[in-house]
């Protein structure tokens, strides 16, 4: 009798094998990436993200944009957030950084709506850039909290041996959780910022 020919089909092993890795290697990555506590580099740039571990949860908070519209700490879920602080008077620094912000969101392309921005307000009285900021940059939410929260926010972007959050004018990571997880330094270029974005996004199975 003549033996019955095998199905075709992918061996159950190898099948186990494939689904281990599917769910295995974005952990190991994430792993990988935070356990470097001095940042990585960027294939061969000279620009560098720092690692922030553990990652912060953003304290709570519930403000409005300045144009009215509600904001909270609920609205930083979902998606990958490029934060920035900074005065509404925001002097050439302060817009160099800004254009890094939107040059890296657009850099990502069709993953650019994974990307947010929100840039949250010192308020030190100083409004003469707001327009400007409002024109140049339209689609980024801009922030003010009051002075008691400000304060409590603020303590989630304070490094050992860095200039205070409210002066340092760096550029932030907060992942899709509300988590702060990756700083820059000010005036940081956007090539290093969008390699560092498309590795995030493309491991990253939320936002």
């Amino acid at each position: 009798m003549e033996q019955q020919s095998k199905k075709p089909g992918m061996d159950p092993r190898l099948t186990l094998i494939l689904m281990v890795l599917v769910f295995v290697v974005p952990v190991g990555m994430a792993i990988v990436l935070h356990s470097i506590g001095d940042g990585y580099k960027t294939d061969t740039t000279t620009n560098w993200g720092n690692l922030v571990t553990p990652v912060r949860p953003i304290a709570n908070f519930s403000t409005e944009t300045v144009d009215g519209e509600k904001f909270d700490r609920e609205m930083l879920n979902g998606k990958w957030t490029m934060f920035y602080i900074d005065s509404a008077g925001c002097n050439e620094s302060c817009f160099n950084n800004l254009y890094t912000v939107r040059q890296s969101r657009l850099g990502m392309g069709g993953e650019k709506d994974r990307v947010q921005r929100v840039m949250l307000l010192i308020n030190d009285g100083n409004n003469e850039q707001l327009e400007k900021i409002k024109e140049e940059h339209q689609g980024m939410k801009i922030i003010r909290l009051k002075d008691d929260v400000l304060a409590e926010v603020l303590k989630n972007f304070e490094f050992e041996g860095l200039d205070a959050a409210e002066k340092a004018q760096r550029i932030y990571f907060v992942d899709p959780l509300g988590n702060l997880m990756m700083h820059y330094k000010s005036d940081i270029s956007p090539r290093g910022v969008v390699k560092d974005l498309e590795r995030l996004l493309k491991y990253s199975r939320i936002g």
